[in-house]
């Protein structure tokens, strides 16, 4: 497929891979809307609720993100996605019924094994079926489609949960049937796009997985790009799952209209993907909105950690949920930092990186909420010490990528272009042997 054409085709496996991200992003985030219940149900602590709802979820999404890269490539979109929708709906119906806090773990385990799937067949559906120059609009759109799912799983759902008296079970068994529904119009409808290559074949020399992922990972750029990108994402993610809305409630505002500024948040992020990706590629620029991402975001934590009138709380989750939408341009740079044919695996690196430190220092964060708390009879004063972590990570994000990141300009930095009388191919300067003409 010509890489700057539209297909109809395209669109619909396009569509199917965003209404599944939006599907796994509302399982990652739904359960901060039922934290209470849930640890009453099942018994927790606030640290036990931590490695419930997040930390076992993104550890799985995030050791499986370079593996899926690899999966992927191997055996294509269709049965990458399959293999997903299965998990999680297997799991969502599983953890409805769960009884205990051993079992609700295995469940969300492999709740986040499916899950670890979703966004990187949705940039490789990207990748694949849409235009590339506008490949940071479409990767916007795409969040703004997934966003859905924690917009849906902050305020509406607690206020119809609130109205109708529908708990948390009753929720996953829903979600377990729609699983079924995505799962047959994925068998049904999404294909894998070869790529027409006309009257041209790209050798390439015969290389291990293991040493071309070697060789990916021993350049820094990508570690960079991984990095900016997990920084700008990880107040947003934190907030909304864990203890976003008890601080809140800290600060005086009621338990519906906490969710709602959550669901704030998650507005912002939707407007500001497409926004930002959209700006991005019509200035020919990554670094410079990256850059401006970051300066948001660390003015958002420190609104959000130190004020307390509720409407400047309210632009401080709109200005956050902007700022985590300039994530989306790291992987557009990423794509631009690797050879084609390991799109996938970059890929998988970058939401690697932003799923692992997302796992590893949430219930990091809970355990110094617990310790602090204990120590202080002001809960609120407590709650600001320790979140001034999201303000050092914020402000990391916006020296990582003002010293350290590196322009690309929208064009790849491992490929060049070779012009012929019949058409333009694009090679890579360090793997292809050769170009052979068909005749």
């Amino acid at each position: 497929m010509c890489n700057n054409q539209l297909k109809i085709k395209g669109f619909l496996v396009w569509g199917i891979c965003a209404l599944f991200y939006l599907y796994e992003f509302f399982l990652r985030t739904v359960m901060g809307t039922y934290q209470h219940s849930l640890m009453h149900d099942l018994d927790l602590t606030s640290l036990q609720f931590s490695l419930l709802s997040t930390t076992l979820f993104l550890f799985i999404y995030g050791v499986m993100q370079i593996p899926v890269g690899i999966i992927i490539d191997n055996i294509g979109l269709k049965k990458s996605l399959l293999i997903a929708a299965i998990c999680c709906t297997i799991a969502s119906i599983g953890f409805s019924y769960s009884q205990s806090y051993v079992i609700a773990l295995v469940y969300r385990m492999l709740m986040g094994f499916g899950a670890s799937f979703g966004f990187i067949c949705l940039l490789i559906s990207v990748h694949d079926w849409m235009p590339h120059k506008y490949n940071a609009a479409f990767i916007g759109l795409s969040q703004f489609i997934g966003t859905l799912g924690p917009m849906l799983a902050a305020g509406p759902l607690d206020s119809i949960s609130g109205s109708t008296g529908i708990n948390w079970r009753f929720v996953f068994l829903c979600l377990g049937i729609f699983g079924v529904i995505l799962t047959i119009l994925i068998f049904f409808f999404v294909e894998n796009n070869k790529e027409d290559t006309g009257k041209y074949v790209i050798l390439h020399r015969p290389e291990k997985v293991s040493t071309s992922i070697l060789k990916l990972f021993s350049k820094i750029q990508p570690w960079y790009i991984a990095l900016i990108s997990t920084c700008l994402y990880f107040a947003i993610e934190y907030l909304s799952e864990n203890e976003g809305r008890t601080f809140l409630e800290l600060k005086g505002i009621s338990i519906n209209s906490s969710s709602y500024i959550i669901t704030i948040a998650w507005i912002g992020f939707a407007i500001g993907c497409p926004l930002l990706g959209l700006l991005s590629d019509i200035l020919k620029r990554r670094k410079a909105i990256i850059q401006l991402s970051a300066i948001l975001g660390l003015i958002a934590t420190l609104m959000i950690v130190y004020m307390q009138n509720k409407l400047y709380i309210q632009v401080a989750f709109f200005l956050l949920g902007v700022s985590a939408g300039g994530q989306i341009i790291g992987f557009a740079t990423m794509a631009e930092q690797v050879e084609k044919r390991f799109i996938a695996v970059g890929l998988g690196l970058n939401n690697a990186m932003i799923i692992g430190f997302i796992s590893i220092n949430a219930p990091l964060i809970g355990f110094f909420l617990d310790h602090t708390t204990k120590k202080t009879y002001d809960p609120l004063n407590a709650y600001m010490l320790v979140f001034n972590i999201l303000i050092i990570i914020s402000a990391c994000a916006v020296i990582f990528s003002v010293f350290f990141l590196k322009e690309t300009f929208c064009k790849s930095t491992v490929h060049f272009t070779f012009l012929t009388p019949k058409k333009d191919i694009i090679m890579s300067s360090d793997t292809v042997l050769k170009v052979k003409k068909i005749s």
